[in-house]
């Protein structure tokens, strides 16, 4: 066998098996925490003084992964072209 062409399907083996992993990790776990307030939900205002929920997750500390949001968005789409 050809030595670059057992390289090429060994990269595409590993390849496949992360995409399937993280699609797995998707549909698992679809949230994951949020990396602003560091899955907390609160974040300390400017002053240092109170607290204050997060924007970016609105206080709930999770995150939607981005494979889930890209599954999401296409099934939406899938169900409104019927």
């Amino acid at each position: 066998m050809n030595p670059q062409l057992t390289t090429a399907i060994g990269i595409l083996a590993a390849l496949i098996t992360v995409t399937l992993g993280y699609a797995f990790a998707c549909w698992v776990w679809p949230f994951k925490a949020c990396r602003k307030c560091d899955g907390t939900g609160k974040r300390r205002s400017p002053s240092g003084r109170a607290f204050r929920l997060c924007r970016r997750c609105d206080g709930t500390g999770r995150r939607l992964r981005a494979g889930r949001w890209i599954y999401n968005h296409l099934s939406r789409r899938r169900r409104e072209a019927r």
